[in-house]
C-alpha cells in the first residue's frame, strides 16, 4: 500500500470519528465501506469515495452539529468548529483520492486484478 493510500485511510478514520461523535450513521457506514476497500487494496474504494462528492445530497452537502430541541433544529455550541474540521478533512480525502486515481499509486489494485 502506498503512502497516499495510507494517508487517505487515516483521514477517513478521522472523518468517521467526527461523524460518530455527531451520531451521523449514513455517511459513517459509507466511509467504513470505503476504508475497508482501501485497506484490502481494492482500487474501487477510490472511485466509490469520489462518486460521493457530486450532486444533490452528496457527501459535500453534509452538515453536522444540529440537534432537535422542542421540535426545531438547533445548532450545537461547537457546530461551526465541527463543520470546519469536517470540511477540511473532506477536502483532504478528496485530494488524496484524486492523487491515487491519477497516479495509480503502487500497491493499490483495480477490482479483479491480482497484485
Amino acid at each position: 500500500m502506498g503512502p497516499k493510500t495510507t494517508q487517505l485511510i487515516a483521514v477517513l478514520e478521522q472523518i468517521g470519528q467526527l461523524l460518530d461523535s455527531d451520531g451521523e450513521k449514513h455517511w459513517r457506514k459509507w466511509l467504513a465501506s470505503v476504508r475497508s476497500q482501501l485497506i484490502n487494496s481494492d482500487y474501487s474504494g477510490v472511485e466509490y469515495l469520489l462518486d460521493a462528492y457530486g450532486g444533490m445530497g452528496s457527501f459535500n452537502d453534509l452538515v453536522i452539529g444540529q440537534v432537535m430541541v422542542g421540535g426545531r433544529l438547533s445548532w450545537q455550541t461547537d457546530a461551526q468548529e465541527a463543520n470546519d474540521k469536517l470540511s477540511a478533512l473532506r477536502g483532504e480525502a478528496y485530494e488524496l483520492a484524486q492523487y491515487i486515481k491519477h497516479h495509480h499509486e503502487l500497491g493499490v489494485r483495480k477490482y479483479g486484478e491480482l497484485k
